[in-house]
């Protein structure tokens, strides 16, 4: 602690009563200090306790929470204890917050510009048009490109990473001593991440303002911070400069976080962490179920998936306001799936990469004069019920985001099994002697299958998903960013699952991600894709390694940089 301390917090303890007479501690005795214009990293798996810190800084913890010992001070106030009145002074005006999705954390039916000037007006003396003019100074500072003009935008016109800068916006608008940005870049691809990152950056360097990065994303931590904070369980593991932590990590904990870190530079078998399949005695009745499927991928060393001329345009309607248009999501894409192999797709967002998946699976119907022809037959043939449930079957999807792709109104059993009883394909009771077979499959005990959605972790929930696309014993599945939404070492337990599934089952994997080194990881050849075409194509070794096209490389250019030489 020095004299340019501005964060303190000191030997906090936060608990909270459950139901059944338990207290779980989500703070364990943590301190914690902060100086002016320093960024300091707060890094740990789900439930470590990070968001926790932050929320006790604004006054934001949850009504049955209770602060056992300790204290969070703001200089010379304990921010920790106030009443809520005195919140106003601190909330937005000494400290601002960015939460982990923008899309979530803008009003959707305020404009862009309604929801700064609110912020400004409510945390300065500005009014009126110099309140406007402030919010266009801000949207510029934050380099959003036509500023004037995003003030009368709905965040739904945005795209992810302008919603993000518009949020940091927000954030600084009354110039405060902390910005807490608790998973700013998520779901960002690379690029976007590191225009917003360096924005966020450069705003605080110019104003002097201290942040808390919560993040899970190492390369970020490396790149951005002075100090970090490594937290598990509620408690500090281990704590010091950036390069020192990361790369002369002390403690066992710190260098399983390290060893989860998918590498760009070279692939490995599989991560160093426990998360594969269930135990063998576990496993085997779903390996059963799962090899007793239909396989005619026809000629040995022929593709399981060809895709010709593959095209996408959107149309939108005309209104009062706005004459019709069209845009052109994919054009003219060819590829080709072989059996057991895992082709990557990348890029920037709006590039055509899920859509691309959306048509194969039948979600978006292609325009005119393509091929998608699939275990040796053109899908537009199927004409039959039967075939078209048959082939329906063997393509399965893995989502994005293990919170929104499950039923809350289901148990985890119903979510995996429901289809299969919709259809007719499994009485009830078969359905959940599956649904708990394969609940022990993908490493979660077969009790949980009565469990509701919201009873468990991201990590959790995301392996329930490919449970559920399991149940139909398909030969493909797409995965549309299956572990963007999770943290480092669940992200790593979840790719060593399906490495082993993809092993023990044969699957042939579609792979969707902004994360260039989990496809290195995970797939055998890449297609790079820009504005709804393909730029390059290959295998991994060589594409994401000594690509050839300059978008590749700018891609490339744009990730986090982290040094494994004595981390792992």
């Amino acid at each position: 602690m020095t004299d340019n301390t501005l964060i303190k917090v000191e030997n906090l303890t936060i608990e909270y009563p459950m139901a059944d007479g338990e207290v779980f501690r989500a703070i364990d005795n943590f301190s914690m200090y902060v100086n002016r214009g320093q960024i300091v990293g707060v890094v740990g798996e789900s439930g470590a306790g990070k968001s926790t810190i932050g929320k006790a800084t604004l006054g934001l913890l949850d009504e049955n929470a209770i602060i056992d010992t300790g204290s969070v001070f703001l200089e010379e106030t304990m921010v920790s204890h106030l009443e809520e009145h005195h919140y106003a002074q601190v909330r937005g005006n000494r400290v601002g917050y960015i939460y982990q999705n923008p899309m979530t954390a803008l009003n959707p039916v305020l404009t862009i510009g309604e929801q700064i000037v609110e912020a400004i007006e409510a945390n300065t003396d500005l009014r009126g048009s110099d309140a406007r003019n402030y919010a266009i100074d801000l949207l510029t500072q934050a380099e959003v490109p036509l500023p004037e003009e995003r003030l009368d935008k709905y965040p739904h016109q945005l795209s992810g990473g302008l919603c993000q800068r518009i949020v940091f916006a927000i954030a600084i608008s009354a110039k405060p001593d902390l910005i807490i940005a608790d998973e700013p870049t998520t779901a960002l691809d690379v690029t976007v991440q590191k225009a917003v990152l360096d924005t966020l950056v450069r705003l605080t360097r110019q104003e002097n303002i201290a942040i808390i990065l919560i993040t899970h994303d190492m390369g970020v931590v490396a790149e951005m911070c002075d100090h970090v904070y490594v937290l598990r369980h509620g408690k500090l593991v281990e704590s010091g400069p950036t390069e020192e932590v990361l790369q002369r990590p002390t403690q066992s904990y710190s260098r399983e976080l390290m060893a989860a870190i998918p590498r760009i530079d070279h692939k490995i078998e599989r991560f160093a962490v426990p998360g594969g399949l269930g135990q063998a005695g576990d496993r085997e009745r779903a390996i059963a179920y799962l090899m007793d499927r239909k396989s005619d991928a026809g000629v040995e060393g022929q593709p399981l998936l060809q895709v010709r001329n593959l095209s996408k345009t959107f149309q939108t309607k005309a209104t009062a306001l706005k004459s019709a248009s069209s845009f052109k999501a994919v054009s003219d894409v060819s590829f080709d799936v072989f059996p057991g192999e895992t082709l990557g797709i990348v890029g920037e967002s709006g590039s055509g990469k899920s859509t691309i998946g959306r048509m194969i699976l039948g979600l978006h119907q292609p325009d005119e004069g393509h091929e998608i022809i699939y275990r040796g037959r053109n899908i537009a043939d199927l004409t039959s019920r039967q075939d078209k449930l048959e082939h329906r079957k063997s393509l399965q999807c893995i989502f994005q985001d293990p919170y929104s792709s499950l039923n809350p109104r289901m148990t985890a059993g119903e979510n995996i099994t429901y289809p299969l009883t919709a259809h007719g394909l499994l009485d009830r009771s078969a359905a959940r002697q599956l649904a708990g077979d394969l609940m022990e499959l993908v490493g979660l005990p077969r009790a949980s299958a009565r469990k509701m959605p919201h009873a468990f972790s991201g990590g959790e929930r995301q392996r329930i998903g490919i449970a559920r696309a399991l149940s139909f014993r398909p030969d493909f599945i797409f995965c549309d960013e299956p572990t963007s939404a999770l943290d480092v070492t669940v992200q790593a337990q979840l790719l060593n699952l399906m490495k082993d599934l993809q092993d023990q089952l044969g699957l042939t994997l579609l792979f969707v991600s902004h994360d260039l080194a989990v496809v290195r990881q995970m797939c055998d050849r890449v297609m790079v894709m820009k504005a709804g075409e393909v730029v390059e194509a290959g295998p991994c070794d060589k594409v994401l390694v000594t690509p050839d096209a300059p978008y590749t490389q700018g891609l490339l250019d744009a990730m986090p940089k982290f040094s494994f030489a004595a981390a792992q």
